[in-house]
């Protein structure tokens, strides 16, 4: 079982058209669940953990906020497609 254990939860957002939401804490976490099993469908670990999360309209774009300043935007399988920002808050 792979759930938010290690800190807190911060980040949800439900998908516009599917019955998915997403998960994101501080534990470093993102998490894609079933409405309908009540299931995980799959995770990823981040490099650090974070606290906004939002879905685009369409469904097809993530954004993470990182306690660190990042953003990061992931593809619908939660793959990156743009960081934004170090630690000294220039664009990567």
């Amino acid at each position: 079982m792979r759930s938010h254990f290690d800190s807190e939860l911060w980040g949800l957002a439900c998908h516009p058209t599917q019955s998915k939401i997403y998960t994101w804490g501080r534990d470093s976490m993102l998490g894609v669940w079933d409405l309908k099993t009540r299931k995980q469908i799959c995770y990823t670990k981040m490099d650090t953990g974070g606290d906004a999360l939002a879905i685009s309209p369409d469904g097809n774009h993530l954004a993470l906020g990182f306690l660190n300043g990042r953003f990061l935007v992931l593809d619908q399988n939660l793959k990156p497609i743009k960081k934004v920002g170090d630690r000294q808050g220039k664009a990567i």
